[in-house]
């Protein structure tokens, strides 16, 4: 079991705040646990004592509100749950800005009146206990003055109904594959959505853990299953550039898979540039890791070829194919995606380009975490 600091007189909300702030400025950079390590040394804590702030801070199931709801009125930094021996629960700006920390019941009972005085229909029957648990649906920020009551809150254009409003990420991405696997797709985009609503895929702030990066590559195969392409290319591209940067090695299998759904998704949204150079990084990954001659390097240079041939490069297209297929004979002779691709290449040469769900759609792979196929 990792060690915890002795617990010190000398520890205020203050200083917790800074040390929260610190590793996840760190953690964006550097991922969260070597952000632990690197902000407890800075500190002279443990790792393990900084870990416990952190995931404190950050819990969905013990807050008293949603995680990234609140910011101080004052500064406009987001403020952290602190939770010290002998105080009970307190917010404060992270880092503090040297304002009173807010208790966080003040809080929620604020918010939680809110909710139900103008939004009742999205807290069901029985949960209005919990009512602040759902403010995400409705609200996009809480701007906190002096005290608890003091609120000043942006209401969002749409309201959204939360599902499972308490589960953690893990937790949420387990049961969103299940949901998918049972082919109940929107049951599995709403769990989703529901777990990444604060989340602003077009900015420049990236997952500080896999399961969050896990969830938004998902919600893009899901969503791009369901036919929306353009809903599902920002979710494709944060999640692949999340899990890039937090496993740090292109040839992952998971990050394979993430690039693998946004190139698909590049293609099905007519991004056939775009499209191309993913299949391209797809195809070199590929063969870093399994080889030029494994059935995924050799699936990515076919549907590569097709993309090509789509928009309007007919000349490479058909190259790439015909050595695609011949090295395909050569290493798996008996598989069937040959037929396939000598389909392909048949139309190649006797009909023009066609757009996404053309016939020349033939590669069947599967989609992460679905355990369904889909044309790519």
């Amino acid at each position: 079991m990792p060690t915890r600091t002795p617990v010190l007189a000398a520890w205020t909300p203050a200083f917790v705040a800074e040390v929260v702030a610190a590793s996840i400025e760190h953690a964006a950079v550097n991922g969260l646990h070597r952000a632990f390590r690197d902000v407890a040394r800075g500190h002279g804590l443990s790792p393990a004592t900084v870990e416990e702030w952190v995931s404190r801070a950050r819990a969905v199931q013990a807050a008293p509100v949603p995680p990234d709801l609140l910011a101080c009125h004052t500064c406009a930094r987001s403020m952290v749950l602190i939770r010290l021996p002998g105080c009970g629960r307190v917010y404060l700006c992270s880092p503090s800005c040297g304002r009173t920390p807010v208790p966080a019941d003040e809080i929620r009972d604020a918010v939680a009146a809110v909710i139900l005085h103008r939004t009742p229909h999205l807290v069901p029957a029985g949960k209005t206990t919990q009512a602040a648990s759902y403010a995400l649906g409705p609200i996009h920020r809480v701007a906190v003055g002096a005290t608890g009551t003091d609120l000043h809150i942006t209401w969002r254009a749409i309201s959204r109904q939360i599902t499972g409003p308490m589960m953690g990420m893990a937790q949420r991405l387990h049961v969103a594959q299940r949901h998918a696997a049972d082919n109940t797709l929107e049951r599995a985009i709403d769990v989703l959505h529901s777990g990444l609503l604060h989340i602003n895929p077009t900015s420049g702030r990236l997952a500080l853990d896999t399961a969050t990066a896990r969830a938004a590559a998902l919600l893009a195969t899901l969503t791009l299953t369901s036919g929306e392409p353009a809903a599902a290319l920002p979710w494709a591209q944060w999640g692949h550039r999340s899990l890039r940067h937090l496993l740090r090695d292109p040839t992952n299998p998971e990050v394979r898979a993430a690039l693998r759904v946004l190139a698909a998704t590049h293609r099905a949204a007519g991004n056939l540039t775009a499209a191309s150079d993913c299949y391209s990084d797809l195809i070199r990954h590929h063969t870093q890791a399994d080889g030029p001659y494994a059935l995924p390097t050799l699936a990515a240079q076919a549907t590569l070829a097709v993309v090509l041939h789509e928009h309007g490069r007919q000349e490479p297209a058909r190259q790439l194919l015909a050595r695609t297929i011949a090295d395909h004979r050569r290493a798996h002779p008996h598989h069937p995606a040959v037929a396939r691709m000598a389909a392909a290449l048949y139309r190649m040469h006797t009909t023009a380009t066609g757009p996404p769900g053309h016939p020349t759609h033939f590669a069947m792979t599967a989609m992460p975490g679905t355990g369904r196929t889909a044309r790519t």
